[in-house]
């Protein structure tokens, strides 16, 4: 029983382990740069109880947050990119990962744009 479980903990140590931390890490990058992106888009649809600075359009900066989170996001999806391109997978699967990518940060978007309208 023992051998087993020394089996099983060096295959998480080597496998296991090192895949899970960088999804993990993409995810709460992703995760992150959308709730940017929320946030620009929420400010520039509608006119927010803070005051930035008084003179700024809310408008503009909003495009600008978003513009930041987007730019966020495009890195992050490149960063996984190269990481995928070095592990000698077939492209049909970095092509799914990237329309998965892609429709994951949206629908994100989305939803976190539809939680914000229902205060």
């Amino acid at each position: 029983m023992a051998q087993v479980r020394a089996k099983w903990l060096a295959f998480y140590a080597e496998h296991v382990e090192p895949v899970s931390k960088e999804i993990f890490s993409h995810v709460e990058k992703m995760i992150i740069g959308t709730l940017i992106i929320s946030a620009g888009a929420h400010v520039s649809s509608t006119e927010p109880a803070i005051v930035l600075f008084g003179y700024l359009r809310h408008g503009l900066v909003g495009r600008g947050v978003m513009l930041f989170g987007v730019i966020l996001l495009l890195l992050n999806f490149l960063d996984g990119l190269c990481k995928l391109a070095k592990l000698n997978w077939h492209v049909a699967y970095q092509v799914l990962m990237t329309i998965i990518y892609v429709a994951l940060s949206v629908r994100l978007i989305q939803l976190i744009l539809a939680f914000r309208g229902g205060e």
